[in-house]
């Protein structure tokens, strides 16, 4: 569709926009084709621990985590994501400020206390990832191996 408006142009006309999620780099919090997003224009600088809808350079809309903030940039990750990437003021379009899980429950990420402990959590236990992804691959081979044996 030619009149199809981008995520900026959507966020600098209304101060909002909404979008079914895509990927899975927020993966546990967000779920591929199933959660609804509501990110809004963010006024100030972001916070470590926001969630951030930017643009890369060729043009790709991501969301992902705010883990560090320095002047000029901000260290970004995926929750479900080992590295991550630097980000400038000018790729921000705005911030997280709330989902529909399954379309039905609102979970609030500004106010929300429980996912403010959730995003510690998971920020502080960003060094361990690498294990944690290593333990969950092994157990869905295991699983497989288990499978198949008993199909076969």
């Amino acid at each position: 569709m030619e009149n199809e408006k981008s995520a900026r142009e959507i966020l600098d006309t209304f101060g909002s926009y909404t979008s079914l999620t895509k990927g899975v780099s927020m993966w546990p919090l967000l779920y591929n084709q199933r959660d609804n997003i509501i990110v809004v224009k963010n006024k100030d600088r972001l916070k470590k621990y926001d969630i951030a809808l930017f643009e890369r350079k060729n043009g790709q809309l991501v969301m992902h985590r705010v883990t560090e903030v320095h002047d000029g940039y901000y260290y970004i990750v995926g929750d479900n994501c080992i590295s991550g990437e630097k980000v400038t003021d000018d790729m921000v379009l705005g911030v997280l400020s709330g989902f529909y899980r399954r379309g039905k429950h609102y979970v609030d990420c500004e106010n929300g206390r429980a996912q403010k402990i959730y995003a510690k959590i998971w920020v502080a236990l960003a060094p361990l990832r690498p294990l944690l992804l290593k333990a969950e691959n092994l157990g869905r081979r295991i699983k497989r191996l288990i499978k198949g044996k008993n199909n076969g």
